[in-house]
């Protein structure tokens, strides 16, 4: 499937923990919903009440979806909630009244998807972060991106999701000219993709991976991420001096109907790795959501890249299940069967 499914589910926080009935039976379905790579709206009871009183409720849900989903889904004990400040969606420019984020996975430096070892044993869990100096915020791994609509905006904001193996099995065929034989072959392309990106770190100056390094592009322009990611954002002088190539792309749209530097690299990005142009990306494998207040929303941060417009006034409090160390056996084998979870290659075993 292209595009994540959604689901808007509702639990009463008042009677968690769940033993059995109504709650038991809600927490599970997020629970099952959220190990097959859905996206989740939870909307808690009652929806009324002060900002302070909905983080506490959300907080408690989600609390008790991971307890559920260790003891039921696979996730490594060593996950836990975490809770980050509330954040506005200021505009880049003061013309500008909205922002589009591009697509990316929240704590980018080492919250991105690598294959697992019990598929790739290869890899070194020290490859699982990209930067060790420059990040936002916390050095946790966002296993599962989640936040609390504390105000949805004048216009309310929408959030944007895609499914990256999806996506990463798509730009397989598209350079290669035939479909992955298995599980195997794809994990190793995506680490080959990993790898190289992390070699021109040098040269392109990012301290995330960007979409178009995942999908496997060479050229090394399309491995620098715009501020913020914001689509409307300039690159730094320092990036148009080390690559020439830059400044042509963030200049000229493939397309026609890009608007900003950003999007328009994330265009000429697209065009080499999968075909297709930024517009036809988001046909192909947008899914939306356009959550109320105090709404909380929570998707897998690894298997689904997210992109939001909002304008200034929307504001959120981050609420994620992390870990500190992304290693282990638990770690593996619930990597591994996310892998299978959201690939198109027909594979269900996982190792025990």
């Amino acid at each position: 499937m292209n595009r994540p499914r959604t689901h808007l589910i509702e639990i009463d926080a008042d009677i968690l923990p769940a033993g059995n009935g109504a709650a038991f039976d809600a927490i599970d379905a997020a629970a099952g919903a959220l190990d097959r790579g859905d996206v989740l709206v939870i909307r808690t009871h009652p929806s009324d009440g002060t900002k302070g009183r909905a983080v506490r409720r959300a907080s408690k849900v989600l609390r008790a979806l991971r307890q559920h989903m260790v003891h039921n889904w696979s996730l490594p004990r060593s996950s836990r909630v975490e809770l980050d400040a509330e954040s506005r969606g200021v505009p880049v420019a003061p013309f500008r009244s909205r922002r589009f984020l591009l697509p990316h996975q929240d704590g980018g430096h080492c919250s991105f998807l690598t294959p697992s070892r019990l598929d790739c044993a290869g890899l070194s869990p020290e490859e699982r972060v990209y930067s060790s100096t420059v990040y936002w915020r916390r050095p946790s791994h966002k296993m599962y991106q989640g936040f609390l609509v504390t105000e949805p905006g004048n216009t309310p904001g929408s959030t944007f999701y895609y499914n990256a193996l999806a996506m990463l099995d798509d730009a397989f065929v598209h350079q290669q000219g035939r479909p992955p034989a298995n599980i195997e072959e794809l994990a190793g392309f995506a680490l080959q993709n990993l790898r190289r990106s992390r070699e021109l770190q040098s040269l392109h100056g990012s301290r995330y991976l960007t979409l178009g390094a995942f999908l496997g592009a060479r050229e090394p322009a399309h491995h620098v991420s715009p501020s913020g990611p914001r689509a409307e954002s300039e690159f730094w002088p320092a990036q148009y001096l080390s690559l020439p190539n830059l400044a042509a792309l963030a200049e000229e749209c493939p397309c026609g109907n890009c608007d900003g530097p950003g999007v328009r690299l994330v265009c000429h990005t697209c065009l080499e790795t999968l075909g297709l142009s930024w517009p036809q990306v988001r046909a192909r494998y947008e899914a939306t959501i356009v959550a109320a207040r105090h709404d909380l929303v929570i998707a897998n941060n690894l298997t689904l890249f997210h992109a939001a417009d909002s304008d200034e006034l929307r504001t959120l409090v981050p609420m994620c299940i992390v870990t500190s160390e992304a290693a282990g056996h638990e770690y593996e084998r619930w990597l591994a069967r996310q892998w299978r979870n959201h690939t198109p290659i027909d594979e269900t075993a996982v190792a025990a």
